[in-house]
Parts: C-alpha cells; structure tokens; sequence
C-alpha cells in the first residue's frame, strides 16, 4: 500500500510511534490522541457520516486498489475478498475463504474453499460468487490495462503469469476452480506470501464476473470500475443497471447500503453501523481540519494530519477526538543510481550524511507524526528487529539525526570532490508543491545546497511528481525528496521487494525509483519469497534492508504515524491495517438521532 499517495502525507502516503524531540527510538514518546480505539461494544445503527477528503480515489477498478484512501473509501466498505483485515487484525483473515489456505508439501499447490451464497448487487442480483469469478479477477490484475500495481510483485510465480503480465496471453492456467466453491493455485515454486494468505489478502481478490465484465475490459484501459458490481454492505449509489450515478470525480462519491448483502449468513465479520457515507473531495486542508473538529458526524479521509498549528492546538484541547497511529510506511529520499553523480555510493553516503531528520520531521508537525527511521522496513514487520531495530545497522552515516556535514563532506572527497564539495552542474531534483511536503522538499534542497549540488528543483502536483517524473525512468530524476512507502500486509517483503528488486523496474509507475539492479539483493529476495518460515523471512528481508541501507539508495528519514480527527458525536474505529478509519466499524454516537 503506498502511503506516499496519501494527499499531504501516506503512501499514503503510505504512516510507527511518536518519537520524543530530537531522539531516534522508536519505543520513545510524543503526545497522543485517544480516539480510534476498539470497536465500540453496543454502538448503535444509524446516521449519516461525511467524510472530508482533499482528493479522490485513485481508481474505481477494484484490481487497481492499493493506495489507503481506496481501501477507506471503497475496498473495505463496499467489497469482499478472499481474506481481509478487522480493526486489530495484524495477520488475515478468512473473508470469502471458508478458511486458510491447504498447501501443498512441495509449496506448489495451494487450495482456498469459498463460501457458498454470497450474493453481488443489482444489475447481478440474485447472481452469487463462483470461484471461477476469483480466478478471473487475479487474471485481470496481470493485465496492463487494469493498472494494479502489485501483482507482478505477488502473483508472478502463478503458473502462466509470466505470460499474462507480458501480455502474451488472456488466460492464467495456474488458476482453477474446479466447482463452485473451489480455487486451486498451481506455483512455479513455493511462494510465502500466498501459501499465508498475506498476498490473498490485497483487493485483487475481490471476485469479478467475467460473464459481466468481460465487454468492460477492452482496449488499452479497462472500464469495469465504473459499472461494478458489489459484494460488501455498501455500494456506490447507482440506477440498477450497472451506472454509478454516486461518484462525481474529484468531488463525492455517495455510498448507501447494498440490499444484496448477505453477511451474517455467509461469514461477514462487519457489523456495518451507518446507514450512508459521503466522501467529499477537493476540501481545503486547514478549513476541513476545523469543520471536522468543531462540526458533527465528520471525519478526515485522505489527509494524515492537520496543518502543524491545527495540530498542536488540538493535542491540547481536543485530544479525544485525534487518532496518532503508527502507520507501518517509512517516508524517504530517492537517489538514482543510474543519474550521476549517485551512481557512486560515496556521494550517496554524503547525502545520508548531511540530511538532517529532524528538520525534516518539524516540517510535517515534529514528533507527534512519527518516528526518525534509522532503515527501511518500518517497526511491526519481519525484518525490522533483524535490520537493527530502532538503533538502526549502525552506519556512521546515518547515526546523527541533526546531520553530519563534515562526516558528508568526507563521503564526498572519497567520491572524487576533493573539495568536499560537488562542483558538476544543475542535478534535477522534482518534489510536491503542496505542503507540508513541499516544505520538506525545500528543507531538503537547503541541506544539500550545503556540500554544494546545485539543483533544478521543480516543484509540482503530487499525483504529477509520480506519473510523470519519479515513477518514470526515462525522466531521469536525480532526485526525488517526498516518497513514502506503506506495508501491503506485515512482513518485510511489502516493504523492500516493489522498491528495491530489480525486477519491479518498470517504464511507467516504477516503484524501484533508485533503479537499484543488484543480483545479491534480486537472489535474496527470490529466496525470501519462497519461504514459508517466518524467523527465515525476518533474516533474509532484514539483511536486504541492511544492504540497501549500505548502499545508500535512498534515505528514510521517518517512521510515520497518521494523525485522524473525528467529531465529537463520532465513534470512529482505526483499522490497524491502513491506519485509517474503517467505515464498516464506526458509529454515530446515538446512532442516527
């Protein structure tokens, strides 16, 4: 899940716990909020709930969910999956699956029983999930024109992936569904992440009629989001006839309840309290701050915290209605190996040097918003305890928080300035022009200012900086300041291998962004892969994280908590997974009264 994608913050935004001022632990403490505790015991039905957003979703698509404001807005509430995730869950669940997956003793065989009846919305009422409608969904998530961002990652060793991602073929032989109620996967090799059920648990499983979606998944860009059928306790509003008549790009999207639901006779786990939601898009981050703290039945949607003085002002007076959870993402500084000067680790080591974390923490609003991260994979996750922990593998680098210049300035005469300075031309370095990112990025290009690069820094939309600069390889962007990257599930593989497995470079929406190559990293991650053995998996992902933070690929600077408000007549619930409210567990305070 890419927290970075998370407007203002993620990943999403991709956001672990608050650190105390100018301190490095992870286990230290900064102010807190109290909401976004348990589900509440005896919360009562009913009401309205808006839920203010200064963007959109970043797709309809189903098999193209991946970012934490797709998972509030539309995945948790309005589909099922093979396995999800309750408020505290921190391993999967079985959701459609009757149970864990059966594998195989080779690893190469895995078999997931469904369950029977589970009925899709108008214009498929009376309709219900086959297997064979998962089968077609994971076939869908490998093809190019639905956009999904982690199947190559996850679901490359399905016998006749390969072919599908390349787009040699329409058909996945490695997924059948051999009745009904049956999905049997067949593996190139053993495959961790899938035989646990943490890869299952991603919204490319969300069953997809192919009888019905087939004549939407044409052309270069599928259009299946926009007519989708439902499986969850609430839809987008729609006419019945496969038209969603909700959702206003930018704007809202309207969810009302889906009356095909079925949950409590086919092994739904969500109790689904409200009677409608409302997701506002394009609200500005300061006034909603406000409406939400001082208004009724409001919550934030896609932004991780407010502006620093909303902030701090209601860690003081309105501390019951803030949510400060850690969010498993790390916020980092991209260096492209393949763009001089950073194609030399000595120069990359300089720019770790002289970074100075805790600047760049007070420009999203200090210790409340997260911990100064010493590595990659994020506290909670195998791999973390294994790459140091919140000392971090002890690189004299990265052991400063405030920044090291004379240290950096070593790193660079040993990369060939004897100066210790960088005297070649213009480096393009391309950030966000909204802050609190853009301040970050504007920190950045001071510190570096210091061991003399000098840059061509442009600042522009988010969404733009990713599409058409950092996730593009050909844009050559020496730079990237503002990155962020979330779990997909807990375990250190959803950390390191998108970033940093050569495999996952990629022409457009690259999320290897220093174009790291490295065969020693690409084997390890492979084993890792295949293994099944959690204590193996922790050794093996905690070592590449050792590796890349050697190397000096990128700089992570912060562990993230997210920062959620509610208003007081709001009984909001966190799902420990995305760190965001989950809807299907929320509640007014008196129910719709």
């Amino acid at each position: 899940m890419r927290t970075v994608m998370r407007a203002t913050a993620l990943v999403a935004s991709l956001a672990f716990v608050a650190a105390g001022c100018g301190g490095s632990s992870s286990n230290s403490k900064g102010s807190s909020g109290t909401a976004g505790g348990a589900p509440v015991s005896g919360a009562q039905k009913g009401g309205h709930l808006d839920v203010l957003a200064l963007a959109d979703v970043d797709s309809l698509d189903p098999g193209y969910w991946y970012y934490q404001y797709d998972y509030m807005a539309l995945a948790f509430p309005t589909q099922r999956w093979l396995y999800s995730w309750g408020p505290t869950d921190t391993k999967p669940r079985p959701d459609i699956a009757v149970g864990m997956p059966q594998t195989s003793a080779d690893g190469k065989t895995v078999t997931i029983k469904i369950h029977p009846g589970i009925k899709y919305s108008a214009p498929l009422a009376g309709q219900t999930v086959k297997a064979a409608d998962i089968k077609y969904a994971l076939t869908r998530d490998l093809e190019a024109r639905t956009g999904n961002g982690y199947a190559g990652a996850y679901y490359s060793n399905i016998v006749g992936a390969d072919k599908v991602l390349a787009g040699k073929s329409t058909t996945l032989p490695g997924v059948t569904a051999p009745d009904d109620t049956t999905l049997v996967m067949k593996l190139t090799q053993p495959t961790g992440a899938i035989s646990t059920a943490q890869a299952l648990a991603l919204p490319g499983t969300i069953p997809v009629p192919e009888s019905y979606a087939k004549k939407y998944d044409t052309g270069s860009q599928s259009t299946y989001g926009q007519h989708q059928v439902f499986t969850g306790p609430y839809m987008i509003k729609n006419d019945g006839k496969g038209n969603l008549t909700g959702y206003q790009a930018g704007k809202r999207i309207d969810l009302v309840r889906n009356p095909e639901w079925n949950g409590k006779e086919t092994g739904d786990f969500r109790p689904a309290y409200l009677d409608s939601i409302s997701f506002l898009g394009g609200t500005d981050i300061s006034v909603g701050s406000r409406k939400i703290l001082t208004g009724k039945s409001l919550i934030t949607g896609d932004f991780a915290a407010p502006p620093t003085d909303i902030l701090k002002s209601a860690l003081s007076t309105r501390k019951d209605q803030l949510s400060i959870k850690p969010a498993g993402s790390v916020r980092f500084i991209a260096l492209n190996t393949k763009v001089k000067p950073f194609d030399n680790v000595n120069v990359r080591r300089a720019v770790a040097a002289v970074i100075n974390k805790n600047t760049l923490r007070l420009t999203r609003g200090g210790p409340a918003i997260g911990a100064i991260a010493t590595h990659f994979i994020p506290p909670g996750l195998s791999g973390y305890d294994e790459a140091g922990g919140a000392a971090g593998p002890g690189d004299d680098f990265l052991k400063n928080p405030n920044g090291d210049l004379a240290l950096a300035e070593s790193y660079m005469k040993k990369g060939g300035y004897p100066s210790g300075k960088y005297t070649g031309g213009p480096i393009l370095m391309v950030g966000d022009n909204q802050p609190p990112a853009s301040k970050t990025g504007e920190a950045v290009q001071s510190q570096l200012q210091s061991l003399g690069f000098k840059l061509n820094y442009r600042q522009v939309p988010h969404a733009t900086m990713l599409s058409k600069f950092c996730g593009v390889p050909k844009a050559a962007v020496a730079i990237c300041p503002n990155l962020g990257w979330g779990k997909d599930f807990f375990d250190g593989q959803s950390m390191v291998d998108p970033v940093f497995n050569g495999k996952n470079i990629a022409q457009t929406n690259n999320s290897n962004y220093a174009q790291v190559n490295d065969p020693t990293i690409n084997s390890t991650l492979q084993k890792a892969s295949a293994s099944t053995d959690q204590a193996e998996r922790g050794r093996l992902y905690g070592g590449v994280d050792k590796t890349i933070t050697s190397q000096a690929y990128v700089i992570p600077w912060i562990w993230d908590n997210d920062v959620d408000m509610e208003s007081s007549n709001v009984a909001g619930v966190i799902n420990v997974f995305n760190s965001a409210w989950d809807i299907n567990f929320t509640s007014l305070k008196g129910g719709g009264t």
